[in-house]
């Protein structure tokens, strides 16, 4: 399984970011058998865009063959991208990268079948 976390700054050791298509960059992993097999840390080039942002990383998402996705909150349009795609969205915000993923593997997420209200401007949390 692929999973993509939204991040901070990335790696294992990283917090999950409470936003999507504007966190700073995401940690794909690749889990077997329950365990990390690779690690890569992409940045979010999507995240300063005017808009569109959470479309366009889910399409990238998308293309990379990721599975299922660990954030805090993910907005409708990017849902649906994740969703006709296949790939299941978690919620995991404030968590540590490698605790979420731990969490995941056991099945212990929620999934997140609605979207969020935006965060935007000021109010926006990392």
């Amino acid at each position: 399984m692929k999973v993509a976390i939204s991040t901070t700054s990335g790696g294992l050791d990283d917090k999950v970011s409470e936003v999507f298509g504007r966190a700073v960059s995401f940690t794909i992993v690749d889990i077997e058998n329950g365990e990390v097999k690779n690690v890569e840390v992409v940045r979010n080039d999507f995240a300063v865009r005017g808009g569109g942002a959470g479309v366009a990383v889910s399409q990238f998402l998308v293309d990379k063959g990721v599975n299922a996705v660990i954030t805090g909150n993910v907005g409708p349009n990017a849902l649906a991208v994740l969703s006709s795609a296949g790939v299941k969205v978690y919620r995991g915000g404030g968590l540590k990268v490698k605790e979420a993923i731990e969490k995941l593997v056991r099945g212990e997420l929620e999934e997140i079948t609605t979207p969020s209200q935006p965060k935007m401007g000021r109010w926006r949390r990392q």
